[in-house]
């Protein structure tokens, strides 16, 4: 018993023997050059491998009108129309595979390898094709087993797209610039109202709404006897608690990416809206109908990190059952393939919430055209960036272009410092000063008290043009463009969004230079650029302002060295205490006053300048178009601001 035993559990039966000689038979055969060898055809015949390319490339472009069919191609195309009409026009790269030929009748089996493809990722998959040879060619025998394993005569394939999570935009500490909300689509349901009561009330929730009436009433009429006509989509809580008093008029509860208020920051932020038809057709697949997508800011510029993927699966469904439903969720049984949507990431910005609803909030009872730049010195975070509602949405205070007047004589004072000059050197502040020809005064009401020789100090602190007009013979061409770019402006960064850095033209002649020294003659600015400029004197080195986290740019200008720094500090502080700037003692500690020409008349029109900074890490730029004074006009936005 123990032999027997051993011999059933390690030996070699009479049938494995049988089994064995006959392997090694068919071994000797092919050995010898006697047996078949699968990979060719039977004696005489062609090989197939054109006619199993062929048919590949028919089934990658979805056509079989022309493809080697043993069978009618109508028919096959009929029913391939028919397992592919749920894939949302998806259409496979398909590529033949190896051909195994039986040794006892003219027939092959192909390999085909499909590979399809979605921004979500690759599905691949390998089928098999019979094919025979009819005597006068190879032909593959057409089933739907062709284009998926399981697939036959009862069911189809269905692509389903599973749109990912749009992500919001967060700000300085991660605070949320752009969240979900809970919104409401206040609307018309037409399933709920008498036809002959439909236009009454569409106006009278206009009505209370305030919006337009004719509008609303036009488009109930033209939806369908069973359509939800939205007329306004409002957060929660501005939903007046009436609505529901006029017949057929609900709210259906939804979200939406918004900020803390209506058009909050949306200069820069820019908006989001449903994706256009152009928006899909250069998506690469990307983007599909529904979707929201960016259409203008920085929504737009990183609407695919903020968007995410979308994810794909592909399922049997019966041939006979019906469409399938947007919400559907397939039997796990019936998916081929599943790729889940990765959600959209957030935009990190460098902007402060609070400050910037204060900075709006102080623009928004400002006639003209004006705006307001936040840095914080410390590591250059543009934290607040607004326009008053004159701007009409123009981005006023990153990328407006406007000469800087007398506050770029923080830069000339800078280009002086480098010349050998100190806060306490004298300076002559004449009446008028010559620049290559050019005559050129100071303001209008300019104390008297201080013409003459007056200290570097009060000739920035009062701001005498001609004192600085008077020194341009220390400065070289470039001199100017460097000190800007030490304190950084005039160089062109890459912030990852729209920022102007900046213009200072090379001056080709004294008279350029001339104006170029009191922030004129082509020197060219924004808000957020003279902010930086600040900044950089508060900071002690240089600062480029930024407001994308993942792209800060670094300076490439000459470095501002601290004591150049403390230098400017000190000049910008006697501007406080004792110039143009008194009426922000107690609010900051050092500040430059500008009023600068554009234009043309008599006299020429003006735009004022402030910028500040702080003894808590706070720079500030202000502009206001049409200002006739820095201290009178721009002076009491920053302290609303400060205060």
């Amino acid at each position: 018993m123990a032999g027997n035993g051993g011999r059933r559990g390690g030996g070699v039966g009479r049938r494995g023997w049988l089994e064995l000689v006959s392997t090694a038979l068919v071994l000797v055969l092919a050995l010898g050059g006697c047996g078949h060898d699968p990979s060719q055809p039977s004696a005489g015949l062609p090989t197939a491998d054109p006619v199993l390319a062929e048919l590949a490339q028919a089934l990658g472009q979805l056509s079989l009108q022309d493809a080697p069919l043993a069978g009618s191609t109508a028919e096959a195309q009929a029913e391939l129309d028919q397992i592919m009409k749920g894939m949302d026009g998806a259409s496979p790269t398909v590529l033949p595979g190896a051909l195994t030929y039986a040794d006892d009748q003219p027939s092959a089996v192909g390999g085909l390898s499909f590979e399809w493809t979605w921004p979500s990722g690759v599905w691949l998959y390998e089928s098999t094709v019979e094919l025979r040879h009819d005597g006068e060619a190879w032909r593959a025998l057409w089933s739907p087993s062709l284009i998926h394993p399981q697939l036959d005569s009862s069911n189809r394939l269905v692509h389903r797209r599973w749109p990912a999570t749009r992500a919001g935009i967060v700000g300085d500490g991660g605070q949320p610039l752009i969240e979900r909300y809970v919104v409401v689509d206040v609307g018309l349901d037409k399933t709920l109202v008498d036809p002959a009561q439909a236009e009454a009330s569409a106006r009278q929730l206009a009505e209370l709404l305030q919006i337009d009436a004719d509008r609303l009433v036009e488009r109930v009429a033209q939806a369908g006897p069973k359509a939800f006509v939205t007329a306004i989509t409002l957060r929660q809580d501005e939903v007046p608690s009436n609505i529901t008093d006029i017949p057929g008029v609900r709210g259906v509860k939804d979200s939406a990416l918004l900020g803390p208020k209506p058009g909050f920051m949306s200069e820069i932020l820019g908006q989001l809206g449903p994706a256009t038809a152009d928006d899909i057709a250069t998506s690469d697949g990307s983007v599909a109908a529904g979707d929201q997508v960016g259409q203008s800011g920085l929504q737009r510029r990183y609407d695919a990190q903020l968007r995410g993927v979308a994810g794909d699966s592909v399922y049997l469904r019966d041939r006979s059952a019906p469409p399938a439903e947007p919400d559907e969720i397939p039997p796990a049984q019936a998916v081929l393939h599943q790729q889940d949507p990765v959600a959209g990431q957030p935009l990190e910005l460098s902007f402060n919430p609070s400050l910037q609803l204060k900075a709006e909030a102080v623009l928004a009872t400002v006639g003209p055209s004006a705006a307001v730049v936040l840095i914080r010195p410390s590591d250059g975070a543009v934290l607040a960036a607004a326009q008053s509602p004159a701007a009409q949405g123009q981005a006023e205070a990153n990328f407006g272009r406007y000469a800087p007047g007398s506050t770029f004589k923080i830069v000339t004072t800078l280009a002086l410092l480098r010349h050998g000059l100190t806060p306490d050197s004298p300076v002559q502040c004449s009446r008028s000063a010559n620049a290559g020809g050019l005559t050129m005064t100071n303001y209008s009401g300019y104390p008297s008290s201080q013409l003459g020789g007056i200290s570097l100090t009060a000739a920035v602190a009062h701001s005498c043009n001609t004192a600085f007009v008077n020194e341009i013979g220390r400065l070289g061409d470039a001199d100017l463009a460097q000190a800007a770019g030490s304190l950084g402006l005039g160089i062109d960064y890459d912030a990852g969004a729209p920022v102007f850095y900046g213009i200072v033209p090379r001056a080709d002649s004294s008279a350029m230079k001339g104006q170029e020294v009191i922030g004129q003659g082509g020197v060219l600015v924004s808000p957020l650029a003279m902010a930086g400029v600040v900044a950089s004197v508060a900071a002690g080195r240089t600062v480029v302002p930024w407001m994308v986290s993942q792209v800060r740019p670094s300076p490439t200008g000459a470095p501002l060295t601290e004591t150049e720094a403390a230098q400017l500090r000190q000049v910008l502080q006697a501007t406080v205490s004792l110039g143009a700037a008194r009426s922000l003692q107690g609010v900051v500690l050092g500040a430059k006053t500008g009023t600068a020409e554009y234009g043309s008349g008599q006299p020429l029109p003006t735009h004022a300048w402030m910028v500040a900074y702080t003894d808590h890490d706070l720079a500030v730029a202000v502009w206001v178009h049409d200002g006739d004074s820095g201290s009178g006009v721009a002076g009491p936005l920053i302290r609303a601001l400060l205060s």
